[in-house]
């Protein structure tokens, strides 16, 4: 348990600072995967120890064919924090659930909006004078774009927008913020990583939209130009992605910069704490299994003596 939530610390700690470094389709997929590795680990060893506590109960011991006496004197686990492990587990699968339905909800409403469209991936032209971009998700993905915009912005800079939205539907950027997002819900320590994971998406369609275009100074000036015009958007549900979503001045930034390079060492430090973490849960649960077959042991020759 230690292990998992130093584990968890020091990914939401460092999750930041590597969405930064890394090149922003590496750091999306990294910090993704790291953070489903490490809620999972930490979800897991917390419900090992909190059935550490649930196994000593006299009716789950009968049931399971364990001896409680047996499992309480042996675990090693102190039963405070067993049974606060327990209670820790009810209000995080209560919002990880919450959080679920809420995305749910957000991709019908999603998909409802364009149901008229034909064609998946089809570019939608509102007649609306707010302007506004953004991206549904896949599998039947479209680009919605207002005329206020596209008659706000010159022949180049829509170029770009239409590049950045063309970026999250062919990545599909939107399930994989959706499955940080899951993880966050599943252990709260990681939510500044979720947060770093949506910047590299966005980071990452930038960066297809610059190499589209071939002009990293025509992208970040429309992306600024974009964020003054749709500062007060809300024509997206909470589950679309818009060309102005996260840090805007940080994004145009890096795009005046040269494309951030590879992070060799940043990955393999990164990998060697998932590496570290995947062991621990391993042996929690080899240590976990030892435990109950021991307190087996002395329900089986109480049978036998019943006989």
């Amino acid at each position: 348990m230690a292990i998992a939530i130093a584990v968890s610390l020091l990914v939401a700690a460092v999750g930041p600072g590597l969405g930064r470094r890394l090149p922003p389709a590496a750091g999306t997929r990294l910090l993704v995967a790291a953070s489903v590795l490490v809620a999972g680990c930490s979800v897991f060893v917390t419900g090992v120890m909190a059935f550490t506590w649930i196994g000593q109960l006299p009716p789950v011991a009968a049931f399971g064919g364990w001896s409680a006496v047996a499992l309480r004197s042996t675990s090693p686990i102190p039963a405070r924090l067993a049974a606060a492990s327990t209670v820790l587990l009810v209000p995080v699968a209560g919002w990880w659930l919450t959080v679920a339905s809420r995305r749910c909800v957000a991709l019908i409403t999603a998909y409802r909006a364009c149901r008229h469209v034909t064609g998946a991936g089809a570019l939608v032209v509102v007649d609306d004078h707010r302007p506004d971009a953004f991206t549904t998700p896949q599998p039947a993905g479209r680009i919605v774009i207002t005329t206020g915009l596209l008659n706000a912005l010159a022949a180049g800079e829509r170029q770009v927008v239409l590049a950045h939205e063309t970026s999250h539907l062919r990545h599909r950027h939107a399930w994989w913020l959706l499955v940080a997002d899951l993880a966050a819900a599943a252990n709260p320590l990681l939510r500044p990583t979720a947060r770093a994971a949506a910047r590299c998406a966005e980071r990452w369609a930038d960066e297809d939209a610059a190499t589209a275009v071939g002009d990293r100074r025509l992208a970040a000036r429309t992306l600024a130009r974009v964020a003054l015009l749709t500062r007060n958007r809300d024509l997206a549900d909470r589950f679309a992605l818009a060309a102005t979503g996260g840090d805007v001045p940080d994004r145009v930034r890096a795009l005046l910069a040269p494309p951030p390079p590879a992070r060799p060492a940043s990955i393999a430090a990164l990998t060697a704490l998932l590496v570290v973490m995947s062991a621990a849960t391993v042996m929690v649960q080899h240590r976990g299994e030892q435990l109950f077959e021991h307190a087996e042991a002395p329900a089986v020759a109480a049978a036998g003596h019943a006989r």
